[in-house]
């Protein structure tokens, strides 16, 4: 019998401007059109949810392993849908009572700045992905219909799409985004073709040729208009080492 993954497309759709500081340069904090799956296991309460702790260091291993889906279900970076607008905006802070006196003197707490916003209504597509029929049922149940997103906490629409694709080996083209730390590197060979974007905590790895167990499926929201894109089957959330 023919192996299958059964998965839910997944549509996040900010109702506010939204806000992730991915990248610094100088005192503007910009906002890339990504959005990392180490925010969305916690965004979709698949995670425990912890909204502000003194020390502010994840533990995504530990949350991962002691949860009920940290093994059940992968959860894909999401990525826009279309070109983002974006905002700019200037803010000043008071400082927070969190802080340690040395984390005030850093340059990553700046109390001044910029920060480049998306619009309201952009679309980001992520995939969730599981072996089987009864826990993809079971997270249809789990996931809500709306979310919080980013470091303003945007109120996000969720809308879902079920689905079902039997799993293939050998080689394919990643159609969709997948942190470097997702691919196990006893189950998926790298080729060529490969794109990078730099992202924290994690790169993501935007496009290559791979050999390894897959699936094809054809996405009911699409992105530069590609009706058809092959994802990994055996992709686990940061599987490779701890971050």
């Amino acid at each position: 019998m023919t192996p299958s993954i059964y998965g839910i497309e997944l549509k996040l759709t900010p109702m506010d401007s939204f806000y992730y500081a991915s990248r610094e340069a100088g005192e503007t904090f910009m906002t890339k059109e990504y959005i990392m799956n180490t925010a969305l296991y916690y965004a979709l309460g698949l995670f425990p949810s912890r909204f502000r702790t003194a020390e502010q260091r994840p533990r995504y291993l530990s949350d991962r392993d002691h949860s009920y889906w940290g093994h059940r279900v992968y959860l894909s970076p999401a990525v826009a849908l279309d070109q983002p607008d974006f905002q700019t905006r200037r803010f000043a802070v008071k400082t927070d009572t969190y802080r340690s006196v040395s984390e005030q003197r850093s340059s990553n707490f700046k109390e001044t700045g910029h920060m480049k916003t998306i619009d309201p209504g952009l679309g980001f597509r992520s995939f969730a992905l599981c072996d089987s029929e009864a826990d993809r049922n079971e997270l249809l149940d789990t996931i809500p219909e709306y979310c919080r997103l980013g470091k303003k906490m945007a109120s996000t629409a969720v809308q879902t799409e079920p689905f079902s694709a039997e799993v293939t080996s050998g080689q394919f083209e990643l159609g969709h985004p997948v942190s470097i730390l997702d691919l196990p590197k006893d189950t998926y060979e790298i080729l060529g073709g490969i794109s990078y974007q730099k992202m924290v905590p994690v790169n993501l790895l935007m496009e290559a040729s791979a050999s390894g167990p897959h699936i094809t499926y054809a996405p009911e929201w699409t992105r530069n208009r590609k009706r058809e894109l092959a994802l990994p089957a055996d992709a686990g959330f940061l599987t490779e080492r701890e971050v």
